[in-house]
């Protein structure tokens, strides 16, 4: 079989697993939200039987085609005829189907909404690491970062037979972060896709499917109105802070700093040159509309132009800092909004197959997205507790416990315990985030922004609260932090629940009828609970629950700007929703386009070096020559062939993954890295040897620079005459079994 013919034959049947899924919901599907769901839903449904498949027979063509194939066969199995008869039939199923979409006055509009959804993540996703000249290229740094862990997985099960999963980036530790988002990939890499293709496709195939499935929740939710759900998406993919009000002064900054057609005067004042100087500028957009966080960009402004001083920017542009980089957004996105329709339609109808529905698929999501499953619990919880439904929470609680209970708990079992581990009780996040305190340390500190829950007692967190409270910046930060970073979004929010309470007229009964302070409700909770507890060691992280958040509260918002009949509050509501995505638009379009840091020159390409032949030329050999299971001592280098290409395990990969998602202190472990980096002393004990034993290691690699702090010491490796597995300009790989010291 082909390449082509069998990564062509695993989607079809993707999709058709998907769509035996799908149709199972006794849902009223609209055709494309149908086939969304059933991209989404048939990716992971198949993904997690070949996962399973490949944990006897490992990662091949056959269990790549048997995950889907066997989805398809048991559910046509299980309706017996019915399923022969809706294959029999399908030819006329399809033409009626495509002549009631015909006759929908809505086609033109969604046409055109999917068709531009489709092109954008094309253009994202096409050359996000594609290879240019012989080596392969990553779209921006958050891809070339992000995606050499998701390499690194990938390459491990396909090249490295890392099943059951163990962590590649400390060998022999269990693997906690979320298995399935890069199974698939060496899945597809088994029917013959290259590496890159393996990635980009799914990425993107499902980032569109997850688009449409926010597109119909939106439309659902607000009584089918086509415009309000294309400004619902809208703001899901756009929606940014208010970092475009420094457009023209950065530009007009850089155009001073890197060319002679500018002076600073031209910038800093008001004269007839602005309006040149403007369009000067938009040609010529800097990078700093995406370095964040800034105090904005500390460019010294002193002039009538000067953009306004904002607090640090943190909420950055999701498409490329979510939905490109970190390959388990798009799937959260997607179930999170198709789980919730189907939910919100469930409490609304008082459905319990839906409810039974939307438990099932959040169930199914840790091992892709584990925060999807939470935002599914609490939100559909939420509901259901608000109409008192509570016969409706045991056909919902029941699969979303069963399914996602155990993966849940293997995935959050990385985390870190101790005096000084997340989560971390923190009032307003990043408006003041400076200083945390353990309970200990709380009566003696100057000031604690945050307090570690671990080991601290209720009257701990009682005291953190009330000192927290009782400072009168704790409010001026956190309004004008959220106000920097999400403009009018807030604002709206409140005024459109404010119509439901106080309001009269066509608006207030509009909402009350479409019950939008209910549906928003769990969102805002959301957002409550990421502005008081950080889930994760980087605090950063927390924008994972302010997105999801922006998913729900968007919906009522795009209902209040679209809602208004009179000719002035439309031209205001258009250019309230300019403000909310034009630092997304402007930063999309730069990444898209090139750029340019202040006075680094003119614009250039924001593509970034992932794998270069010589990198190439590592992995092949590595690949060739050592077993799939050998363990190799590395610095710690981000994009190391020896993993994110060649598939192998490391005593320590980058330490950054292991302390952002589990902030597990690995002093130990480089301490006794950089021990054997440093080879053995003219004087004293070496440890060299019993480490490399200790820990497992067949070969060392010096890399082109130090990671983590360790300094590699070649030259006294090359004067053990060690073989060496492969020699470029700036890799060296050494044989070092033959140092191991013999058992005490």
């Amino acid at each position: 079989m082909s390449a082509f013919l069998g990564v062509a034959a695993y989607w079809v049947l993707v999709m058709l697993a998907g769509l035996a899924v799908v149709d199972a919901i006794p849902f009223d599907w609209r055709s494309t939200e149908r086939l969304a769901a059933a991209v989404i839903v048939g990716t992971i449904v198949s993904t997690i039987v070949s996962f399973v498949a490949s944990l006897w027979i490992g990662v091949t063509p056959a269990t790549a085609l048997s995950g889907p194939l066997l989805v398809v066969v048991v559910a046509g199995l299980s309706r017996r005829y019915a399923w022969a008869r809706n294959i029999a039939h399908l030819p006329d199923a399809l033409r009626a189907r495509s002549w009631s979409a015909l006759s929908h006055t809505g086609l033109a509009w969604r046409v055109a909404v999917f068709g531009a959804v489709g092109v954008g993540f094309w253009l994202l996703f096409a050359h996000a690491l594609a290879p240019v000249h012989g080596t392969l290229v990553a779209f921006s740094g958050p891809v070339w970062s992000d995606w050499s862990l998701h390499a690194t997985l990938a390459q491990s099960y396909l090249l490295g037979h890392n099943l059951p999963p163990l962590d590649p980036f400390k060998a022999g530790s269990p693997l906690h972060y979320p298995y399935l988002d890069d199974f698939q990939p060496a899945l597809l890499e088994a029917l013959g896709q290259d590496l890159w293709g393996a990635l980009d496709i799914p990425s993107f195939v499902v980032a569109v499917a997850a688009a449409i499935l926010i597109w119909h929740a939106a439309w659902r939710v607000l009584g089918r109105k086509e415009v309000a759900a294309s400004l619902a998406l809208t703001l899901v993919l756009f929606g940014g802070s208010l970092g475009f009000v420094g457009l023209f002064p950065d530009g007009c900054q850089q155009l001073v700093d890197t060319t002679h057609a500018v002076s600073q005067s031209d910038c800093d004042h008001l004269s007839s040159a602005t309006p040149l100087t403007a369009l000067e500028v938009v040609g010529h957009l800097p990078s700093e509309l995406l370095h964040l966080p800034r105090y904005y960009d500390g460019e010294p402004f002193t002039g009538v132009l000067t953009a306004p001083s904002l607090p640090d920017l943190e909420w950055q542009e999701p498409l490329l800092v979510y939905w490109m980089p970190q390959r388990d957004f798009a799937f959260g996105m997607g179930m999170v909004a198709l789980a919730v329709t189907l939910g919100w339609v469930a409490v609304r109808e008082r459905a319990r197959p839906l409810l039974v529905a939307a438990g099932a698929l959040g169930g199914l999501m840790p091992l892709f997205n584990p925060f999807g499953l939470l935002i599914v619990a609490g939100v559909v919880g939420v509901w259901l507790i608000w109409r008192r439904w509570w016969a409706g929470l045991i056909p919902f609680l029941i699969p979303l416990v069963v399914l996602g209970a155990v993966p849940l708990a293997i995935v959050a079992g990385g985390a870190s315990s101790g005096a000084e581990s997340f989560p971390l009780l923190d009032l307003g996040w990043f408006s003041h985030y400076g200083t945390s305190c353990t309970g200990a340390q709380l009566a003696t500190a100057a000031h604690c922004t945050g307090l570690y829950l671990p080991g601290s007692s209720v009257g701990d967190m009682a005291t953190y609260v009330v000192q927290t409270l009782g400072n009168p910046r704790f409010y001026a930060g956190l309004v004008g932090f959220w106000l920097a970073n999400t403009g009018v979004f807030i604002p709206l929010g409140i005024a459109a629940a404010a119509l439901v309470w106080f309001g009269r007229g066509r608006l207030n009964r509009e909402a009350k009828e479409l019950d939008l302070v209910v549906f928003a409700l769990p969102f805002w909770l959301v957002f409550a609970f990421a502005n008081l507890v950080i889930t994760q060691s980087d605090a950063w992280d927390n924008t994972k629950w302010f997105q999801y958040w922006y998913l729900g509260a968007a919906i009522p918002v795009a209902w209040l700007l679209t809602s208004g009949r009179r000719a002035l509050w439309r031209v205001l509501s258009a250019l309230l929703a300019v403000t909310l995505i034009a630092t997304g638009v402007l930063t999309t379009v730069v990444a898209i386009h090139g750029q340019s840091s202040l006075s680094e020159g003119p614009l250039v390409s924001a593509r970034e070096n992932w794998a270069d032949p010589q990198v190439q030329t590592v992995a092949a050999a590595v690949e060739r020559e050592t077993s799939p299971g050998a363990v190799f001592l590395t610095q710690g280098q981000v994009d190391d062939p020896v993993l994110a290409v060649a598939g192998r395990s490391s005593v320590l990969g980058f330490d950054g993954w292991w302390f952002e998602n589990y902030g597990q202190p690995l002093s130990v472990t480089i301490q006794a890295v950089t021990t054997m980096y440093a080879g053995c002393p003219d004087t004293g004990s070496c440890q060299v040897g019993r480490l490399l034993r200790q820990y497992d290691v067949s070969y060392v690699e010096f890399e082109p620079a130090g990671y983590n702090g360790i300094v590699g010491n070649q030259a006294w490796y090359a004067a053990q005459h060690l073989p060496v597995l492969v020699q470029t300009p700036e890799y060296t790989i050494y044989r070092v079994r033959g140092l191991w010291a013999p058992s005490s």
